[in-house]
């Protein structure tokens, strides 16, 4: 019997404009009604998932951070993971040689250690051309950019970094060259305790070992009381793997997924761009004894 639905956010539940549409909103909303506990489980911090539901009149569970904190429907934290202070040290090291800037989220939001008009810059030169790499139907307005700089915390340099009280969930990069990131990638795993991931070949998205979607999945899981074949986990990209590849979970790929989850994952959609979660919604709902995409 399916208990739990966790869905990825970014490829997955929202549209191209980051917004969940009404379709899946009256889907989760009837799954809801039956009884079905639907959470995010997401590399987005909770600050800004949570936003995101609230546009969507949606009340419920979170994992945010990919997996590096997790929290019940009423905004209650059950968990979180810090990356320690040495390895953020040792992280940003090593962006410092190989030229990438590093974006950083901590319990209390996101941080920058750019300027706003040096953020500006990253955001229109590095940050969307990496993402329409993926998505190029991706769109990010002036008023989103405002929206984003309301949202940030800057701090003046690295000093006031290491010697605030801030606490970090995720680091991460991007690079609209895709053959930059790998080689970021490989120097990072030489630092032991980490957890690296991706949504593209254009992005990096660096947590503590123990912050990964699949175990904090299991977590929140555990704690509800659901068992691995009551629940349908569904996602499209990289960060998503330790999630769907869990032993024994309804793993459904996303008809954008990349072609390693698509490998992974048990069921895959049809090619329903926008309105996916909705249409495996309505087969939980026909049968959530025996679950299966049709």
């Amino acid at each position: 019997m399916i208990r739990l639905v966790a869905s990825d956010l970014d490829g997955t539940l929202l549209d191209s404009y980051r917004r969940i549409t009404e379709t899946n909103r009256e889907a989760i909303r009837k799954l809801q009604e039956n009884g079905i506990e639907f959470i995010i489980n997401t590399g987005r911090e909770y600050q800004n998932a949570i936003e995101i539901a609230k546009e969507a009149n949606l009340t419920c569970g979170f994992i945010c951070s990919n997996g590096a904190s997790g929290y019940d429907e009423k905004g209650n934290l059950l968990f979180e993971h810090f990356i320690p202070p040495e390895n953020v040290k040792k992280i940003l090291s090593v962006f410092h040689e190989m030229g990438f800037t590093p974006n950083i989220f901590t319990n209390k939001g996101r941080l920058s250690l750019l300027s706003p008009e040096e953020l500006k810059v990253y955001t229109k030169e590095i940050m969307i051309p990496s993402m329409q790499v993926s998505h190029p139907d991706f769109h990010y307005s002036e008023e989103d950019f405002q929206q984003l700089l309301k949202n940030v915390i800057f701090i003046d340099g690295e000093e006031s970094l290491y010697n605030g009280e801030h606490q970090i969930l995720k680091i991460i990069s991007q690079n609209p060259d895709p053959e930059k990131l790998p080689v970021l990638a490989n120097a990072l795993k030489k630092i032991p305790g980490l957890s690296i991931a991706n949504t593209s070949t254009t992005d990096i998205e660096i947590t503590s070992s123990e912050a990964q979607k699949g175990l904090g999945l299991m977590d929140y899981a555990k704690r509800r009381g659901y068992t691995a074949d009551e629940i349908v986990a569904i996602g499209d990209s990289g960060n998503d793997y330790s999630m769907l590849s869990l032993p024994g979970i309804h793993s459904v790929a996303m008809a954008n997924a990349t072609e390693e989850i698509q490998n992974i994952c048990v069921y895959r959609t049809r090619d329903n761009k926008n309105d996916g979660i909705a249409y495996i919604i309505k087969c939980i709902l026909t049968d959530r004894n025996n679950f299966e995409l049709r």
